[in-house]
């Protein structure tokens, strides 16, 4: 079944403007001190510049107020003092100088560099150091340094810096070194943090995380954002997502498939003749007659199957001739399913026939009954019993017995929860 996969592999140029328009010029042009060695001594401020700095730098502040003189000139004449840089408050204002000439000329690896040479002067007012460090994390990924990139995003992040950019950008910095599973694992820890917190996590990073997981042929991972995504973010994508992954790489038989199926049903994603003719497969006319009769009437009423193919016409058939007998015999065989010393498949197979005829409350009886067997198959008899419940509207008592499945079933069961619980909260806004 196709679904749709996003990519992970977006390109690397970032946009900047988020730079540009939260780091200034800083206004350390002019120093606001003696930085060349003033005539009144008692003005100098407690700047440390070294003597060669102090008679480098001169030039390079009259050439900035200069606006005759082009910007690459004044760039190469601050490259040209950068030997002379030796004290942390040489660092600090030649920085400056060559993060903002670099960045107005577009040239982000000289502006990523003197971004990184302000952050290490250990100059910059506390307040502003979040700010320059997301900063300098985003021109370190404009210029592939991804593992700088990850460092200086972090540190932004840990100074309580929040950006939506700031955990995509780490998280994308993996993706571009081909280490989808370091990324995946950091998306783990972001979202499930934020997750815990009570906070939902952005519908982009859960995307991402699905796409590094499937890409990383992490599909049980991949199988969980899918969720998540169908969860907090319901649409028909999410939910074709959602089933699709688990249509696709989980290993089902038909009874299991047959549930999945009447999941996309009920969440009105099928739309392919292929979805129709797996769920009518699965559903198998001669058990359930009546089901299958009606998905077929549905597919070939929206023409995604042709009414004389072979499958349909059978199903079709078929589902005639045998639904009314079934429902004649319906009474009896849920008095025998009741009778004691009966099986659990047999109260299973009631409660399907049940099911199959639109009767969800009778049906729900019946999978109780089968759950006081020994013998029954407990997590298909409570995924059917969740099923029938969500039919007659239950769905509190849905999501309670959709969370005691195990097994083969349980990531089923999960997504029928899903859609339970969404259910349940559409009712109490209405």
């Amino acid at each position: 079944m196709p679904f749709f996969v996003p990519s992970s592999r977006k390109a690397s140029k970032l946009a900047l403007a988020a730079a540009i328009m939260g780091v200034g010029a800083f206004g350390l042009t002019a120093y606001d001190a003696p930085a060349y060695a003033k005539k009144d001594e008692k003005k100098k401020s407690s700047a440390q510049f070294s003597e060669a700095f102090q008679k480098a730098y001169p030039p390079v502040e009259e050439a900035m107020k200069d606006k005759s003189i082009a910007q690459e000139k004044i760039l190469q004449m601050i490259l040209d003092t950068e030997s002379a840089v030796s004290t942390p408050d040489d660092q600090l204002v030649f920085g400056n100088g060559l993060y903002n000439t670099a960045l107005d000329l577009k040239n982000y690896e000289l502006a990523g560099k003197g971004m990184e040479m302000m952050l290490d002067s250990g100059k910059l007012p506390s307040e502003n150091v979040a700010q320059y460090s997301f900063t300098a994390g985003q021109l370190a990924y404009n210029n592939h340094d991804y593992a700088k990139a990850r460092q200086r995003l972090q540190e932004a992040a840990d100074l309580g810096f929040d950006d939506p950019e700031l955990s995509r950008l780490i998280a994308q910095s993996f993706v571009l070194e081909d280490n989808q599973e370091g990324g995946l694992t950091y998306l783990d820890g972001v979202i499930g943090g934020q997750i815990d917190a009570g906070t939902t996590p952005t519908d982009e990073m859960l995307e991402l995380g699905f796409s590094l997981a499937y890409e990383n042929g992490s599909y049980d991972k991949a199988a969980d954002y899918a969720l998540m995504r169908a969860e907090y973010y319901p649409s028909d994508t999410t939910w074709r997502n959602a089933i699709a992954v688990e249509r696709n790489f989980g290993e089902f038989s038909d009874a299991e498939i047959l549930d999945l199926m009447r999941l996309m049903h009920i969440t009105g994603t099928m739309t392919e003749g292929n979805e129709y003719a797996d769920y009518i497969n699965a559903a198998n006319y001669r058990r359930l007659p009546a089901e299958v009769l009606e998905i077929a009437e549905e597919a070939v009423a929206k023409g995604l199957l042709d009414q004389n193919d072979t499958l349909v016409a059978e199903a079709m058939n078929e589902g005639r001739e045998r639904s009314p007998g079934l429902r004649a015999d319906m009474a009896e065989l849920a008095s025998d399913a009741k009778a004691g010393g009966a099986s659990g498949s047999l109260a299973i197979a009631a409660g399907d026939v049940y099911l199959n005829f639109g009767e969800p409350a009778d049906a729900a009886e019946l999978y109780e009954v089968a759950l006081t067997r020994p013998d029954v198959d407990r997590n298909t008899a409570l995924t059917r019993l969740g099923i029938a419940q969500v039919e007659t509207g239950d769905f509190a008592a849905a999501q309670e017995t959709f969370a005691k499945v195990q097994g083969n079933r349980e990531s089923i069961a999960k997504l029928w929860a899903a859609y339970a619980a969404q259910e349940a909260s559409a009712g109490m806004d209405s």
